[in-house]
């Protein structure tokens, strides 16, 4: 009987010495999923890549988040981003490091979304640039 007296002695010795801890912090975030429609003539083995400015999007550099084509010709990929988070990106052709154009030919402005939960971010390329060098830098 009198070892029942021990545990809670032994309970604070073991919370004292920090081997119980607690469990750390717990961020909500969401699954954001890419819809991406290419233009036309946009070969079937193209890379299309999302540089973002979130770490998930590559940080806006290079390699950045991969899409993969979908049967239905569409570029999709899923990831997980912060809850509350503004998040900018590019998109890019990466097998040749072609940036995205308006239908124009002007270059496209950053595209931007704020993250309120589970969602789909769609957009839709007018056009391809002339190839770069290699990757854009940020």
């Amino acid at each position: 009987m009198k070892w029942f007296l021990l545990i809670p002695l032994a309970c604070a010795v073991l919370v004292g010495c920090g081997a119980i801890e607690p469990p750390p912090p717990e961020y909500p975030h969401a699954t954001v999923i890419f819809d991406v429609t290419v233009p036309d003539g946009t070969p079937a083995e193209a890379v299309i890549t999302v540089l973002g400015s979130h770490a998930s999007l590559g940080g806006n550099v290079a390699p950045g988040f991969y899409l993969r084509r979908q049967a239905n010709g569409h570029y999709t990929g899923m990831v997980r981003l912060p809850v509350d988070a503004e998040v900018s990106y590019t998109l890019w052709r990466e097998d040749v490091w072609t940036p995205e154009l308006s239908s124009e030919g002007s270059p496209m402005p950053r595209h931007s979304f704020h993250v309120d939960g589970d969602m789909t971010v769609s957009a839709q390329v007018a056009r391809w640039g002339e190839p770069l060098q290699g990757p854009p830098s940020p």
